[in-house]
């Protein structure tokens, strides 16, 4: 490790600020969900390749190479090219997994290039001050480390078949949580199946807790000094008791959101989440009325030949008769989530060794030119799935949601635990929810289990992030 870092600091040392250097050869990219050319895909997107084209006019002894080929498992890949030293220059990943799953060595700390001028951003001094700040500390590791170019979100809401509803006499979509109940119980006595999916905790809490915490959303977010919260501000306000369930407003929503599984398809309540794709297909196949899914997810639908008609409607305001905890606060887009497809890392030495030094400074030049707003936009708009995240884009998405457009415009102010430790928020807290959901363990065992897993979490962090708790008032 030693070695590894100190030849990743002579390699940031030696980066231009501006120009690839001397350098030619060739820049491997997987670019995973905006991959142009693609042999396979109905409509093969091009705004990649066509930056890409840019990029090497500037710079003709340069080119940029796609990797076209389907990677199942993008994980497993890495660190089998990693071990071999192969790793791509430039890949997709999500940030949890370079915070957390996948080991150290395999993607280089941007955040010395950050704090530079993009040359290709005009009146720039910083290349950080086109990006988001808030998703910046979102994605932010424990170490304080920023593996990655960070630009779009997922938004999220439910999808529901037109014809279904029909059928269960539902004329209008639910906009309050007591006429999602409402829906679902004139679904299933109309003999229809009301949703299929694994209820994954990471994505149900950020709803529910954004609400029931927003009046101390500021505090909560505020332990690191920076906006949104990182795996920091998870893990004091675990230690203080706040986000856990010594506060009650912690577990008080899962009895409520027990209320809505009851009507879902029992099967997948208790699996993991890669069951998910086993519930679409439920939906795809008109079984159930509804799912909760993100805005990429009506693309697939396409692809999979769906003939009925699709609506979609957000995650509903909730309200005093909900519980006493909730404020009203508006978290349909609380689950917009920052792992979509603009997620890029770029290789270390260690996991590459076509990366010397020169090669890097290209790799970075390469990054900050596709790494504009502008150029984002191109990437992002041309797909239609996701939404971009930096000052100055919009969103387009390809299909008519009404709902969707509207989250663009709310302030993203998320609040859950699952950041702070690998195994806490898809493992733990998952394991724990499907349980309790499924009538496998009650809330007292859950509140239990819980606690005791936060508590794990939170010393994890504290030990292998050298933090002293107590100077956080």
């Amino acid at each position: 490790m030693k070695h590894l870092l100190s030849i990743t600091g002579l390699l940031i040392a030696s980066a231009a600020l501006a120009a690839p250097g001397n350098w030619t050869g060739t820049i491997t990219m997987y670019a995973q969900h905006y991959t142009p050319n693609k042999k396979d895909a109905k409509t093969p997107l091009k705004a990649f390749q066509t930056i890409a084209d840019e990029y090497q006019k500037k710079n003709p002894g340069i080119k940029i190479q796609f990797v076209t080929t389907d990677v199942p498992d993008t994980n497993a890949a890495i660190r089998a090219k990693a071990a071999a030293r192969e790793l791509w220059d430039v890949y997709w990943v999500q940030y949890t997994s370079l915070n957390g799953a996948l080991p150290k060595g395999v993607a280089t700390d941007l955040t010395p290039f950050l704090k530079q001028p993009n040359p290709y951003i005009p009146g720039n001094k910083a290349w950080q001050d086109a990006m988001n700040k808030q998703v910046l500390a979102e994605i932010r590791a424990p170490n304080g480390a920023n593996y990655q170019l960070n630009g779009d979100y997922v938004a999220f809401s439910f999808f529901y078949n037109k014809e279904l509803f029909k059928k269960a006499g539902i004329t209008k979509t639910p906009n309050s949580w007591a006429e999602l109940l409402d829906a679902s119980k004139k679904l299933k006595a109309a003999g229809v199946g009301v949703m299929s999916a694994v209820p994954s905790f990471p994505w149900w809490e950020k709803h529910f807790l954004s609400d029931f915490y927003a009046k101390d959303y500021n505090k909560l977010t505020a332990y690191d000094g920076e906006p949104g919260q990182s795996a920091l501000d998870e893990a004091v306000a675990i230690q203080k008791g706040i986000l856990s369930p010594e506060d009650p407003r912690f577990m008080a929503w899962w009895p409520v959101f027990k209320q809505f599984t009851d009507y879902w398809t029992p099967d997948y309540i208790a699996q993991n989440p890669d069951k998910n794709y086993d519930a679409f297909q439920d939906f795809v196949a008109g079984k159930v009325a509804m799912i909760y899914e993100g805005s990429y997810k009506p693309g697939e639908m396409k692809e999979a030949g769906v003939k009925f008609g699709i609506g979609a409607f957000n995650f509903p305001v909730l309200d005093q008769k909900v519980s006493k905890y909730a404020t009203g606060t508006n978290t349909a887009n609380a689950v917009g989530g920052l792992g979509a497809a603009f997620q890029y890392a770029t290789s270390t030495p260690e996991a590459n060794k076509s990366m010397t030094p020169a090669k890097q400074q290209a790799v970075v030049d390469w990054m900050r030119f596709f790494g504009t707003p502008k150029n984002l936009q191109r990437i992002v708009a041309e797909d239609g799935a996701f939404v971009p995240t930096w000052p100055g884009t919009q969103a387009k998405l390809d299909f008519d949601a009404q709902s969707l457009d509207a989250q663009i415009n709310l302030p993203r102010r998320a609040l859950g635990v699952g950041s702070s430790a690998p195994n806490l928020g898809w493992g733990d807290m998952q394991r724990i929810f499907g349980l309790y959901l499924s009538g496998n363990l009650t809330l007292d065992k859950a509140n239990a289990q819980v606690q005791s897993a936060l508590d794990r979490a939170a010393k994890d962090y504290a030990t292998k992030n050298k933090v002293d708790y107590s100077k956080y008032k």
